[in-house]
């Protein structure tokens, strides 16, 4: 049985949402919109690739604010150890 364009672009959609692959994804589940034959497969595409792109745009910002965090913990490491460098130098105990 040969599938339907619909079917075609949805599988490949699919494949590429279980492989974390959303942009590919997204794209997939818009051209399965774009030759859905029924109004209901349309939403459901066009449902799809909205959660595709949020998710995408999502596990971004997530590692972009990991990254911040660090960066935030090490900054304030350093300043704790220049801070205490700098009151043991003026209080006279390093000579």
């Amino acid at each position: 049985m040969k599938l339907s364009p619909y079917m075609l672009n949805a599988n490949q959609a699919v494949k590429f949402e279980k492989a974390d692959q959303l942009e590919l994804a997204a794209t997939f589940w818009r051209q399965a919109s774009a030759v859905a034959v029924k109004p209901i497969n349309q939403d459901w595409a066009e449902v799809r690739a909205d959660r595709c792109d949020k998710r995408r745009t999502l596990a971004a910002r997530h590692e972009a604010a990991r990254q911040k965090a660090i960066a935030e913990k090490e900054a304030k490491r350093v300043a704790e150890a220049l801070g205490s460098h700098i009151n043991k130098t003026t209080s006279g105990e390093i000579a």
